[in-house]
């Protein structure tokens, strides 16, 4: 059984550089093996800066290494079915960013084929292995905050306007749902242990052609609720990355819930809720930057010969991707390249 796996990259973008960091930073059983750009020069420069031993200037000599384990997809949404399946059809285990797909239907014939091939695969979502998320779904569980409620987050960016950028592009699958809004609903789905969601509203700017600003309202079917706001072009003040998960008891404020390294834990002393005392505080710093822990679950995950993580599994990203859907069905929102069927 082989102690390593030898990691590759495809597509050595913005990204990309948090996860070659994380890999470096990793060592051990995660081996810098190689990276594949559509242009060697840029691949060659990424593999000198983090130490990787081979680049290739096309992704199909890259993916027909025979030594190469693993890929890592970092580039744009739109591209990620063509590469997961390219890398799957050549035998390689597949990390890709979230989200995986840009709707159920090539989520669905990912998996499929992940598990044709017998290979791993899984959407890179780091949420789902952050610590300090661990520590809060502990706190929630033990009753400290009493019966759960209501989870209610921000994530708003200023994006200066580029008709050329990838977030503002309808052919690169830009919006700020997949990018940004993404994360709102798998913290809502993650804290409150993936139950089944029965309701939904929500309203929605469009720009270019795709969504600049909306907010979204679900209700669960244990009868907890959860509302958010995600945006590319305006900051929502001083909570534009917060989250706030209410309780009976108390409340939880996560500062930067999507990569959580601190949250404070707040209890009621008033009946009518707006008096409280601090509780605990809960502090979780990465060992790196954060992408360790998604890399190291996939790499222990693929030399146990697993195909799947039981952290974030096939099903919570169909999940995941099935909201996103039923979103964008409401507000009439495709892309270019989808088709009516794409998200049934």
């Amino acid at each position: 059984m082989k102690d390593h796996v030898n990691w590759g990259i495809l597509a050595p973008g913005i990204i990309a550089n948090a996860m070659a960091t994380a890999m470096k930073s990793t060592g051990g059983k995660v081996h810098l093996h190689s990276v594949g750009s559509r242009d060697m020069g840029r691949a060659k420069s990424f593999a000198e800066k983090y130490g990787f031993e081979k680049c290739y200037g096309s992704y199909e000599e890259f993916l027909s290494d025979p030594e190469l384990d693993a890929v890592y997809v970092s580039n744009p949404h739109a591209f990620h079915f063509d590469s997961v399946m390219a890398s799957l059809e050549h035998g390689k285990h597949v990390l890709c960013e979230k989200p995986a797909g840009c709707n159920i239907s090539q989520l669905n014939q990912m998996i499929e084929k992940a598990r044709e091939k017998k290979l791993f695969f899984m959407e890179a979502m780091w949420t789902a292995f952050n610590p300090c998320i661990k520590k809060i779904r502990k706190c929630i569980s033990t009753g400290t905050i009493g019966e759960l409620k209501h989870i209610q987050s921000y994530f708003c960016n200023r994006v200066p306007f580029n008709p050329e950028s990838r977030l503002w592009s309808p052919d690169m699958a830009g919006g700020a749902l997949l990018d940004l809004g993404i994360y709102n609903i798998y913290f809502a789905m993650l804290v409150n242990g993936f139950a089944p969601i029965v309701k939904h509203g929500s309203i929605v700017k469009m720009c270019n052609n795709v969504d600049a600003w909306e907010n979204v309202a679900l209700v669960f079917q244990n009868n907890v609720t959860t509302t958010f706001e995600s945006a590319l072009d305006i900051p929502s003040g001083s909570d534009t990355h917060d989250a706030t998960i209410y309780g009976t008891k108390g409340y939880i404020k996560v500062p930067n819930f999507f990569m959580a390294q601190n949250a404070t834990v707040h209890l009621y002393t008033g009946q009518w809720g707006n008096r409280n005392r601090i509780h605990e505080e809960i502090v979780s710093p990465f060992r790196g930057n954060g992408y360790e822990y998604e890399l190291e679950e996939a790499t222990d995950c693929i030399l146990n010969g697993k195909t799947e993580s039981s952290v974030h599994t096939h099903e919570t990203s169909m999940l995941l991707c099935n909201m996103m859907d039923t979103l964008r069905r409401e507000w009439k929102f495709k892309y270019p390249f989808e088709k009516s069927a794409d998200m049934v």
